[in-house]
């Protein structure tokens, strides 16, 4: 795994991308019981506009968010989101 995939970088942020990172999680993801295999890591982390973010900062910061991941040893994760959370619907339509 390469540096920028660690999810520790998520700590070495400045505050204000950690808060940043938090709620745009917070406002555009949702939470379900079961891992979704439709979404990665890597894929999720570009959705975000306007700030760039590496697949160990994001991994990092949907720990810190609370979300469950299916194998804590793979490069790309799968989290337990659903279908449903806004910014997936969003880029469906």
């Amino acid at each position: 795994m390469f540096e920028t995939d660690m999810p520790e970088n998520f700590e070495e942020m400045s505050d204000e991308r950690k808060e940043f990172l938090l709620n745009w999680i917070s406002e555009n993801l949702r939470p379900i019981k079961t891992i979704n295999l439709n979404h990665t890591s890597y894929g999720i982390k570009h959705w975000i506009d306007g700030e760039y973010f590496t697949n160990g900062e994001f991994k990092g910061a949907m720990l810190k968010a609370g979300y469950k991941v299916k194998d804590l040893n793979a490069t790309n994760w799968h989290f337990n989101i659903s279908e449903r959370s806004p910014i997936i619907l969003k880029r469906k339509s």
